[in-house]
């Protein structure tokens, strides 16, 4: 029955958005692939997945792009297959309700319906809101299994078409426990979270190391595009006060079974849109802690690219750097370890080849070497402080590099 629901509403050249981390309707994707040779081309746009779907064959008339080289649909970055959007969650939010991009149909996980008739999108309220405010349909995967969230962009049943049902699993992502490495640079950031900070983190064994070393913190918030299981240590150290309304929002969640049904069973963080998480917080300092690939001399930020391969994202990191502009106290935070790979490379460059967050976006530079205050200095001084983070054997030359 899906597989003709979807042969009825899409059509050749067709734009399909479809919902991303717990938002992907898994069975539905499926459908649309043994479908696909029959629809005719079809550009196909998916951020952040866990569905090994996309690890696969993907159907030669499916022409995929996507944000990020992340999750399951990074081997299709990596080979070409995938075309890459560098862009924000926030500016695919403004490309769609601008009309810059066609959103001609939307596939979608949801809860059922409740009783007023509205279906809940569970734990991922991102652009995917907005396309479907511009799609001509969007169809729908209904799955029991998709928490209902309290927050109040939710969707009609007169709205959407009912294409599938299923009892799946949600996908996972559990998190691994931190290194000692990553322990070590999460010391050093937590050194500059005072208590009461909002606090945003992303996923991944150097967040979770982050949110383990601010867990003798109080009365922090949390202020993430995406959560993952390490907000659960700050509400059980009592860091966070989920007393307060607001304290923890997000866009996302990707963790594991134990985060939702927790995010579930407790109502412990609240979502919202990409726009929401980025407004002034004049209540409180900001804290953007964001890793990188790499960052130079100048205190320029490579997020994205490792060597030729495009392997991470733009994702939230301008966007929220910029934002602790407009706090009190807040700050730009970047934190990576100084070097990797077997040959130990350095992962602190005289310059970035590719600029994700400027100069002029990051106050802090941390390595497990300790951290570089980079605030109000030149750029002789901001050489000489990053350049003493970087591999001991590597320092000398770097300061000569810059000169």
């Amino acid at each position: 029955m899906s597989q003709a629901i979807l042969a009825k509403h899409i059509a050749p050249g067709d734009r399909v958005i479809v919902g991303q981390a717990l938002g992907e309707p898994v069975g539905l994707l499926a459908d649309l692939f043994e479908l696909a040779p029959q629809l005719g081309p079809l550009d196909i746009f998916c951020g952040f997945s866990l569905n090994p779907a996309w690890q696969g064959p993907v159907p030669e008339s499916l022409h995929i792009s996507t944000y990020c080289g992340l999750g399951t649909i990074a081997n299709l970055v990596a080979s070409g297959r995938a075309r890459l959007v560098p862009a924000s969650l926030a500016q695919l939010s403004s490309q769609l309700t601008s009309g810059k991009w066609a959103a001609d149909v939307v596939l979608l996980q949801v809860a059922p319906a409740d009783a007023d008739g509205y279906h809940s999108l569970g734990y991922a309220l991102d652009y995917v809101w907005d396309a479907i405010a511009a799609a001509r349909v969007v169809l729908v995967e209904v799955n029991p299994q998709l928490p209902v969230d309290g927050h109040n962009r939710r969707l009609h049943r007169s709205r959407v078409v009912v294409a599938r049902e299923t009892h799946a699993q949600l996908l996972q992502s559990p998190a691994q426990p931190p290194t000692a490495l990553q322990m070590a640079i999460a010391r050093h950031v937590a050194a500059w979270v005072p208590d009461g900070a909002a606090v945003q983190l992303g996923i991944g064994g150097l967040a979770t190391a982050v949110a383990q070393a601010l867990q003798t913190r109080r009365r922090l918030q949390v202020r993430s595009g995406m959560l993952g299981d390490w907000v659960l240590g700050l509400i059980d150290s009592a860091a966070v006060d989920t007393t307060v309304a607001d304290a923890c929002l997000a866009s996302l969640a990707v963790g594991s079974s134990r985060l939702y049904e927790r995010l579930a069973s407790e109502r412990i963080a609240g979502f919202a849109l990409p726009s929401k998480l980025i407004e002034p917080v004049t209540h409180a300092p900001l804290m953007a802690i964001n890793s990188a690939i790499e960052v130079d001399l100048l205190g320029q930020v490579n997020a994205e690219w490792l060597g030729p391969r495009y392997v991470g994202a733009v994702g939230g990191q301008t966007e929220y750097f910029r934002a602790t502009r407009q706090s009190p106290g807040g700050l730009a935070i970047v934190a990576l370890p100084s070097s990797s790979g077997r040959l130990a490379q350095s992962r602190i460059v005289e310059r970035c080849a590719v600029v994700t967050s400027t100069q002029s976006d990051v106050d802090i530079v941390v390595t497990e070497h300790g951290a570089a205050d980079i605030r109000g200095t030149t750029l002789a001084e901001r050489r000489e402080l990053i350049a003493a983070i970087a591999p001991p054997e590597v320092r000398e030359s770097l300061r000569r590099a810059g000169t």
